[in-house]
């Protein structure tokens, strides 16, 4: 059986419903594509977005579980920066939560919402798009113009020519029983996550979400994290964790023939903390845009849809290319080195200066980083940090 739409999106996560629903809105026929059978169950997701991305998403009634204005970051050896703001810096969703009501949304807007359907091969031609299913091909769907939303998927975007991530990590997150109520917490000992951070998140009624980020051996950095954790009085129990691919570096080309790759499966993620709803909204504004255009010219070629990956570098790349040089220079540092650092920022009161700056936002960590190297007190905190000699 052939399904025709105008637009195929594959992957009802945040970016591809609420593209779907803007669509949609906008009297195309829009069919979106997910492989899980249902949504609201658990996701490998922190779920912490800021205020601005919830207003993008115009999601004043979605499932908030936790608001913060700010948090505690912990150096290897216990030394503790308290980051704090008096207004609502970021929230906690529930991730599984949140895709059901994005969907439904998108449902409501007149998109087509078929569940259950794993994308297996994508073939363009002069005259459309076709997306084949897991159930043997007997269910194809074909359209104009497809999307691929589908979250980390290198498998798809190598054999459909775009090239995969060449920096990624493993994300793994389980639900922790908390000992007692504590703000946001980062953890920054390569014991858990080396050249990454570990963190614990309270959500509601003594729960919270602990996770962390790592290359290589994640389910036994993992393990460290949560024995820590326990043993130090921060949680007393764990349950099963979850685990998914978090890219850190955009593939190398988002568009082709009839097609567009947007959000995480785009690599359109904050280098810095793996966080890719925000950015993939961002992405997704571009390609509507971009939409818009092919479809009032009735071009759908690599060449007219390369305007989409033009126009997402240049909303995105600066915040990607400096995100990516601070990861670079924190994962060279040692665990000595780290405490040092949170030593000198004590001293220089780096934080209250950056926390005092209200032009600094939550999203905009290009922005964060070009603050921090403008700061005399960054200065010192490099030649503390990194000449072993200087008290």
């Amino acid at each position: 059986m052939t399904t025709n739409s105008d637009i195929l999106i594959i992957g009802a996560g945040p970016v591809g419903s609420y593209t779907a629903r803007r669509l949609a809105r906008q009297g195309y026929k829009v069919t979106l594509l997910e492989k899980r059978p249902d949504l609201g169950g658990p996701v490998c997701c922190a779920g912490i977005i800021s205020p601005d991305c919830v207003k993008l998403l115009e999601g004043e009634d979605l499932p908030v579980l936790n608001a913060f204005s700010g948090a505690r970051v912990y150096s290897p050896n216990g030394q503790v920066l308290e980051l704090k703001r008096n207004s609502v810096q970021a929230v906690a969703l529930d991730r599984g939560l949140m895709d059901l009501k994005l969907a439904e949304r998108a449902g409501a807007a007149g998109a087509a919402c078929v569940f259950g359907i794993k994308a297996t091969h994508i073939k363009a031609d002069d005259t459309s798009v076709t997306v084949y299913t897991n159930d043997n091909r007997s269910n194809v769907y074909r359209g104009r113009l497809a999307l691929i939303t589908a979250g980390f998927n290198p498998a798809l975007t190598s054999s459909l020519g775009m090239g995969i991530p060449a920096d990624f990590a493993v994300g793994v997150q389980a639900r922790v029983e908390m000992k007692a109520p504590l703000p946001l917490c980062i953890f920054t000992s390569k014991l858990f996550a080396p050249g990454f951070f570990s963190w614990l998140e309270p959500l509601e009624d003594g729960t919270a979400l602990a996770g962390l980020l790592c290359r290589k051996n994640a389910a036994a950095a993992f393990l460290k994290f949560i024995k820590y954790l326990k043993e130090e009085g921060f949680i007393i129990s764990a349950g099963k964790p979850q685990y998914r691919g978090v890219s850190l570096k955009p593939i190398p080309k988002t568009y082709s023939d009839r097609l567009l790759v947007i959000g995480d499966a785009a690599g359109q993620v904050k280098p810095i903390t793996g966080g890719g709803i925000f950015y993939g909204l961002k992405a997704a504004e571009c390609a509507i845009s971009q939409i818009e255009q092919a479809f009032e010219h009735g071009d759908f070629t690599s060449a007219n849809l390369a305007g989409y990956h033009i126009k997402w570098k240049q909303s995105l790349g600066r915040d990607i290319k400096l995100s990516r040089l601070a990861r670079h220079a924190y994962e060279k540092l040692s665990q000595r080195q780290i405490d040092k650092a949170f030593a000198t920022i004590v001293r220089t009161r780096l934080v209250e200066k950056l926390t005092g700056d209200d032009n600094l936002k939550f999203d905009e960590h290009g922005n964060v980083v070009l603050k921090i190297i403008r700061t005399p007190a960054f200065y010192r905190a490099c030649v503390s940090t990194l000449i072993p000699w200087i008290k």
